[in-house]
């Protein structure tokens, strides 16, 4: 059977994640050159109970075949109403079809999570 081309994963995605004790939605803007990726994520977090805080992160990564893998090299508070200690995530993820990633989370301090981005269609 023939292994299908990926079209371009340069453009915008909805993003949704939950790791237990919270979870972050927001967008990720994502641009493809061969097989490198990388982009930018900006998300709100709620976290139990806290107040939610929106970050945003830079990312780079690549895709091989049908894997994506993502990680985040720096990240901003945008909004934080207390002070927080923020860990970079990495995504590792399988293209479902053309506009859909899901796979698992994990950031530098061992929290891990399932998340699924979703390609917004012209």
């Amino acid at each position: 059977m023939e292994q299908k081309k990926i079209e371009s994963l340069t453009g915008k995605w909805l993003y949704e994640e939950d790791y237990g004790y919270g979870n972050a939605k927001g967008e990720l803007l994502l641009k493809q050159e061969g097989r490198k990726l990388s982009g930018k994520i900006i998300f709100s977090e709620n976290v139990d109970d806290n107040e939610t805080f929106m970050i945003q992160e830079i990312l780079e990564g690549e895709i091989v075949l049908n894997r994506i893998r993502l990680k985040a090299i720096e990240y901003d508070i945008i909004h934080a109403d207390y002070e927080i200690r923020y860990e970079l995530d990495s995504w590792d993820g399988m293209l479902i079809n053309e506009t859909t990633i899901e796979g698992d989370s994990l950031d530098d301090q061992g929290v891990s999570g399932s998340f699924k981005f979703e390609k917004v269609v012209d």
